[in-house]
């Protein structure tokens, strides 16, 4: 799987099959599967406002029952969330590398930054420098800044 991503589709190959991928929000996922979770969400969000619609007459008063078959309705939004996130898995894997000061620097002229400023920036805010140190990465920045001054 490549890591760059230029369009809004991504095809991979699996067993031989050829599988187009949608990019939504930086997040991937077949297609068929975004119109099931769409349908889902909506089928069960509707439903459950209608149903509370429909049987909140009976014991609550008139003027509540809208109010509460909206709540109904949000409660079926958060349930389908919760359904799709167990029958759709997540298609991303996540690699996990030692930060070292070449990877910055190629991330730095990946997203076409000025390690130089960016420097000088952490260094002028005491929040960010902290946690920096505490993340052991300030080092890296420095020694970057360092490599781009000579």
């Amino acid at each position: 799987m490549s890591n760059k991503h230029e369009t809004s589709t991504t095809e991979l190959n699996e067993n031989n099959n050829t599988k187009t991928y949608l990019e939504i929000l930086g997040d991937t996922i077949l297609p068929n599967q975004l119109l099931l979770a769409i349908l889902l969400s909506v089928g069960v969000s509707l439903g459950g406002y209608n149903i509370g619609l429909w049987l909140l007459p009976s014991f609550a008063s008139e003027n509540m029952v809208a109010s509460y078959s909206l709540l109904i309705g949000i409660s079926g939004s958060v349930i389908s969330l919760v359904i799709c996130s167990i029958i759709f898995k997540s298609k991303r894997l996540l690699i996990e590398e030692e930060t070292s000061s070449e990877s910055m620097k190629q991330v730095f002229e990946d997203l076409q930054l000025d390690p130089i400023e960016e420097l000088k920036l952490i260094e002028n805010d005491p929040v960010t420098k902290k946690e920096l140190e505490e993340l052991g990465v300030l080092n890296s920045f420095r020694a970057l800044g360092g490599e781009q001054k000579k």
